[in-house]
C-alpha cells in the first residue's frame, strides 16, 4: 500500500505529535511489567495520560522486533489502517452489489489518499486505533438497525468495540454511542427504537470494562486518576479549564472556534471532503421518513447512517473547547463511503471511475513529497538522527554487553528506543565509575560547560570516556537534547 511504503521509507517522525510519550509507555510496560500494564510511566517521571490499549497492542511487536524498531512501535496504527481499508471496501461492495463494486473500491481509495489517514496510519498515537474501533462499532450497530432480526451477536460486538474504543482513548468513544442512538431514532421513527441496540446491557458492559481499568489506576495513583485523567484530559479539555484551557480566552473565543472542526474536516479530508459534503446535501434534501423496509434502498439507509456519524462527530468535537484536527479523523471512513456513494451514483459513476484514481494519485504524490521534504525547518533530520543512533548504539552494546548508564537524554524517545524506562541520573553514573569496571554511557549534552559529558567526566573522575558514536548537532527545542553520544567509559590505569 502506497501510504505505508511512502511513510516507512520517509524520514522518521517519532519526535512529533507527542509520540515520544506513547513509545515510552510501551517500553515501560515491556521493561517493568506489573502495575505498569495499567498505568505506564513516561521516562520514569510522568504517568500516562491515555488508556493503555494502544500500548498493549504494540508490546508483542516490540518484543519481536526490538525497542529500536519504528514499525514495531507504530504497528497498532498500521494494522488499524489496513483493517479500516478492508472494512470500507468490503462494506461498500456488500451494501451496493448492483454497482459492480464501485462503491467499495472508490471508498477504499478515498480513505487512504488524504492527509489525515496518510499521517495517522503511520503514527505512534491512539487515533488510528480509535478510528478502527469506532468504524467497527458503527458497522455492527448500523447492521443491527438495518436488519434487527437475530442481531444479538452484532449488538454485543457493537458494545465490545465501544468498550475497546474507551480503553484506547477514553471518553472519545461517546461519539459512537451518540451517532448510533440518533441513527436508530431516525430510522425507527421513535426513541424506543434505540432499544434494539440493547443500551442498558451494553452500557453496563462498557462501564465494567473501563471501570476495571480505572479502578486499577485508582489503586495505583488515585490523585492521577482524578486530577490528570478526569480533570485535565476530559473535563478540562471540554470546558477549557486546567492545563487544556491555557489557550482559552472566554466565550467570544469559544464562539469563534466553533467552525474549526468543520474546517479541519474540509481540509484534512480533501479532495474527498467535497463529494462527501455533496452526498450529505443530497441526503439532507430528502424529506421522506426513512424506515427499515424493503422499499428503502439498502445503500441509502447505510449512507444515512454514515451522514449522521460524520455530523455527530464534527458537531460534538466542535462543542469542546479543546480542538485538534486529529479528533475528527474518526469520521473519515464514513466520509469516504459517502463520497464514493455520491460519485458512483447515476451519471457520475463513469466520470468518477476515471477521475477518482487520478485525484488519488496526485494527492498521494503531493503527500509523499511533503513527507520526504520534512517541511518543518527546526526538526529537519532530527527523527532519523535519533532513530539511527539508537539502532547503531544498541548493536554496539549487544556486541559488547557491558552495563549501560543513561544521562541528560532530554525529553525525547531516545531512552525508549534503547530499551530504558527511565534516566539513570548522576548518582547512578558515579556508582558505575566507582565500580572500577568499564561501562557504556549514553548521554546528551550538559547544560553547563563543558557541555560534552565525556570531557566533564574525565575532569572529575579518573576515567577515559571514548566517544564511540555521536549524532550531528540537533535543534534544542521542547526539551530535546542537542547531541547524543555513546561513550565507552573505562578506568584509567
Amino acid at each position: 500500500m502506497w501510504v505505508l511504503v511512502a511513510r516507512a521509507l520517509g524520514p522518521s517522525d517519532l519526535w512529533d505529535q507527542t509520540q515520544p510519550r506513547t513509545v515510552s509507555y510501551t517500553t515501560d510496560i515491556v521493561v517493568n511489567g506489573g502495575n505498569h500494564w495499567l498505568l505506564p510511566i513516561e521516562r520514569g517521571e510522568r504517568p500516562a495520560t491515555k488508556p493503555p490499549l494502544y500500548n498493549w497492542l504494540a508490546v508483542p511487536a516490540v518484543n519481536l522486533l526490538g525497542f529500536d524498531s519504528e514499525i514495531a512501535h507504530k504497528s497498532p496504527s498500521i494494522l488499524a489502517l489496513c483493517v479500516c481499508w478492508l472494512v470500507v471496501v468490503r462494506l461498500g461492495r456488500s451494501i451496493d452489489p448492483q454497482g459492480g463494486g464501485a462503491l467499495g473500491w472508490l471508498a477504499g481509495l478515498g480513505l487512504v489518499s488524504n492527509y489525515g489517514m496518510f499521517k495517522l496510519g503511520f503514527l505512534a498515537r491512539p487515533d488510528m486505533v480509535l478510528t478502527m474501533w469506532l468504524l467497527l462499532a458503527w458497522m455492527l450497530g448500523t447492521s443491527v438497525i438495518v436488519k434487527p432480526a437475530q442481531s444479538g451477536r452484532r449488538a454485543a460486538g457493537f458494545w465490545l468495540c465501544i468498550a475497546l474504543a474507551g480503553l484506547t482513548k477514553g471518553p472519545a468513544a461517546i461519539v459512537g454511542i451518540a451517532a448510533l442512538a440518533l441513527t436508530a431514532r431516525l430510522v425507527g421513527g421513535t426513541w424506543r427504537h434505540v432499544a434494539i441496540l440493547r443500551p442498558i446491557l451494553g452500557a453496563t458492559f462498557c462501564l465494567l470494562m473501563v471501570g476495571c481499568w480505572s479502578y486499577g489506576v485508582w489503586q495505583i495513583d488515585s490523585t492521577h486518576l482524578s486530577g490528570q485523567l478526569w480533570f485535565h484530559e476530559f473535563f478540562g479539555r471540554v470546558t477549557g479549564t486546567g492545563e487544556e484551557g491555557r489557550g482559552y480566552h472566554g466565550p467570544l473565543d469559544y464562539l469563534a472556534s466553533l467552525t474549526y472542526q468543520s474546517f479541519y474536516f474540509l481540509t484534512r479530508f480533501v479532495p474527498w471532503s467535497l463529494p462527501c459534503i455533496a452526498a450529505i446535501v443530497t441526503i439532507g434534501r430528502h424529506n421522506k421518513s426513512i424506515e427499515v423496509a424493503e422499499s428503502v434502498p439498502h445503500a441509502y439507509t447505510w449512507m444515512r447512517s454514515a451522514m449522521i456519524f460524520v455530523l455527530v462527530t464534527v458537531g460534538l468535537y466542535s462543542l469542546s473547547v479543546g480542538k485538534r484536527a486529529d479528533y475528527i479523523a474518526v469520521a473519515f471512513p464514513q466520509g469516504a463511503l459517502l463520497a464514493a456513494w455520491w460519485m458512483s451514483n447515476g451519471a457520475r459513476s463513469l466520470m468518477a471511475q476515471r477521475l477518482a484514481p487520478v485525484a488519488a494519485l496526485v494527492t498521494l504524490i503531493l503527500l509523499t513529497i511533503h513527507n520526504q521534504l520534512e517541511w518543518l525547518p527546526a526538526p529537519k533530520g532530527f527523527g532519523n538522527e535519533i532513530l539511527h543512533f539508537a539502532q547503531d548504539a544498541n548493536a554496539r552494546i549487544t556486541a559488547e554487553p557491558l552495563p549501560v548508564v543513561h544521562c541528560w537524554s532530554g525529553e525525547t524517545h531516545l531512552l525508549a528506543l534503547m530499551g530504558a524506562a527511565r534516566e539513570d541520573g548522576r548518582n547512578r553514573l558515579m556508582e558505575a565509575v566507582k565500580s572500577g569496571q568499564p561501562f557504556w554511557l549514553v548521554s546528551g549534552r550538559k547544560g553547563t560547560k563543558p557541555e560534552d559529558v565525556g570531557e566533564w567526566l574525565e575532569q572529575v573522575r579518573p576515567v577515559r570516556a571514548e566517544p564511540v558514536l555521536r549524532t550531528a548537532m540537533m535543534p534544542q527545542e521542547h526539551g530535546w537534547l542537542r547531541q547524543a553520544t555513546l561513550f565507552r567509559v573505562t578506568p584509567r590505569p
